[in-house]
C-alpha cells in the first residue's frame, strides 16, 4: 500500500471512530445495531470499530435493561463511554470569583468549586496560580482517581474568561475583571498541571454546551449573556465561531447611541452600557458611574421586583436595555439570517420586563422587523452553562485525538 493510500484509509478509519463517539455523546447508551444505523457503517464495520473502542478503554459494555425473560439465547450488550477514560476541567474566571468543574470522559460532573477572590490587579503568574491551586483542589474532591488511566491528573483543561483571548488559545488579550492586558494562560497552566490548556473567551464558548443536545443538532443559534457584561455566542453551519486574532463575539460594544452613556470598555454609547447589570442600576439609581464591582444578583432581582411593582425608574431602565439589545439583535439579523437566542446571566430572571423592548427593538432596526419572532431560549444557571461548554468542548478535542490514535487493528470502513 503506498504512503498516500494508507493516509487516506487512516483519515476514513478516524472519521469513522469519531462518528461512533458522537454518536455516544448524543445518546449515552447504544447497541452495536443503533450504531450502525445511525452512522451508516455497515453492522460488520460499525461491530469493529465498537471492539476497537472497547480493548482501547473508550467504551464499556452495560447489561440492555429491557426484560430478557421473554428472550431467547445469550443476552445482548449494550455500549456506553467509560467515564474513567479520561477527566477533565472547565475554570472560570470572572469578577470577582473563580469557579470550575471536573468531569469525566461520559461528561459525568465528578466535583465543583468557588472562590470568591479580586483578581482584577493579580498577575500573570498569580492568575495562573489561583487556577492551578483551584484545579488541584477538584481534583481531590474528585475521588482517588480509581479507573483513570493517569491517575489523579487531567487530560485536558478549559479556561473560560470574561473578555478577549487570544485566537491560538494561549491567553488573555484584555478583560473588564483584569488590569492587564496580554496574558499568557495555556503554556504555565499547562506545565503546572501537565494537562492541555485552552483559553476562551466565555459567552463565545457557551453554544458548546448545546452541542449533542438533541433539539441544537443541526440548529444554527446564538448565546446572549446580559449579566455584568453582555456578551454574544454564535454557532454557525455546525461550528462555533471563533475570530481569527481574538476569540470574543463583541455583541456588547456594538454602539447602540453615538456618543452616549460611557462603558466599562472606554467608549461611549454601546450596548453594554444600557443593557448590563451595572448599566441598569445606574440608570435605575440616577448615577453616572460604573460600580468597581459586581452588581449582587440579589440587588438585581430587587431593582427587578421594583420594576414590576411600578417603580417607574427601575421600569425604564429595563425598558433601555431592553432596546438596546433589541437594536443590537436587529443589526445581527441584517448581516445574517435571524437566530434562535439563547438567553443566560440576570436577564433571563428578568425576560419579562426586557422581551417586550427586545421585540419591539428588532422591529424597528432591522429589516423589515425580519427577526422579531425569534425564539428565546432561557437558560439561568451561567455557571453550569459555562461549565458543560467548557466540558463538552474539552471531550470533543479529545475524541478526536482518540478517533485518530485509538486502533492498531484494522477495521473494516
Amino acid at each position: 500500500m503506498s504512503s498516500l493510500a494508507k493516509t487516506d484509509a487512516d483519515m476514513v478509519r478516524a472519521h469513522n471512530r469519531l462518528a461512533v463517539l458522537d454518536h455516544l455523546r448524543r445518546v449515552g447508551v447504544t447497541t452495536r445495531k443503533a450504531v450502525s444505523e445511525a452512522t451508516g457503517l455497515s453492522v460488520s464495520a460499525a461491530s469493529a470499530i465498537c471492539g476497537t473502542l472497547l480493548r482501547s478503554g473508550l467504551l464499556q459494555e452495560v447489561e440492555e435493561e429491557d426484560d430478557r425473560s421473554t428472550r431467547r439465547g445469550r443476552p445482548g450488550k449494550s455500549l456506553a463511554l467509560r467515564g474513567g477514560a479520561a477527566r477533565v476541567a472547565a475554570l472560570k474566571l470572572a469578577v470577582g470569583e473563580i469557579t470550575g468543574r471536573i468531569s469525566d470522559y461520559s461528561g459525568a460532573p465528578l466535583a465543583e468549586a468557588r472562590r470568591e477572590v479580586d483578581i482584577s490587579g493579580r498577575s500573570g503568574e498569580r492568575l495562573v496560580a489561583l487556577l492551578a491551586e483551584l484545579a488541584e483542589e477538584l481534583i481531590g474532591q474528585s475521588a482517588d482517581g480509581r479507573g483513570h488511566p493517569s491517575g489523579g491528573r487531567l487530560d485536558k483543561v478549559v479556561v473560560a474568561v470574561q473578555g478577549k483571548t487570544h485566537s491560538d488559545l494561549s491567553g488573555i488579550v484584555w478583560s473588564p475583571a483584569l488590569k492587564h492586558w496580554n496574558i499568557e494562560i495555556a503554556g504555565p497552566l499547562s506545565e503546572r498541571l501537565s494537562a492541555d490548556v485552552s483559553v476562551l473567551n466565555d459567552c463565545s464558548l457557551m453554544p458548546e454546551a448545546f452541542r449533542w443536545r438533541p433539539d441544537f443538532i443541526g440548529l444554527d443559534f446564538a448565546t446572549l449573556f446580559v449579566g455584568f457584561g453582555v456578551g454574544m455566542g454564535l454557532r454557525i453551519s455546525g461550528a462555533t465561531f471563533q475570530g481569527k486574532h481574538s476569540s470574543a463575539v463583541e455583541f456588547g460594544h456594538i454602539n447602540h447611541i453615538p456618543h452616549g452613556a460611557l462603558c466599562r470598555c472606554g467608549n461611549r454609547g454601546c450596548v453594554e452600557a444600557y443593557a448590563s447589570d451595572y448599566a441598569i442600576w445606574r440608570s435605575a439609581t440616577g448615577s453616572d458611574e460604573i460600580p468597581a464591582h459586581r452588581i449582587p444578583d440579589d440587588a438585581m432581582l430587587q431593582l427587578a421586583a421594583a420594576a414590576r411593582q411600578g417603580d417607574e425608574p427601575a421600569r425604564a431602565a429595563f425598558e433601555a436595555a431592553g432596546n438596546a439589545i433589541g437594536y443590537g439583535l436587529g443589526r445581527v439579523f441584517t448581516m445574517i439570517d435571524p437566530l434562535p437566542i439563547v438567553l443566560t446571566g440576570s436577564g433571563a430572571r428578568a425576560i419579562d420586563l426586557l422581551e417586550p423592548a427586545i421585540r419591539k427593538g428588532i422591529t424597528e432596526s432591522s429589516v423589515d422587523g425580519l427577526g422579531a419572532d425569534a425564539p428565546l431560549v432561557i437558560q439561568e444557571d451561567t455557571d453550569a452553562l459555562v461549565f458543560d461548554a467548557g466540558t463538552a468542548y474539552a471531550l470533543a478535542a479529545l475524541d478526536g485525538e482518540f478517533a485518530r490514535s485509538a486502533a492498531e487493528a484494522t477495521e473494516a470502513a
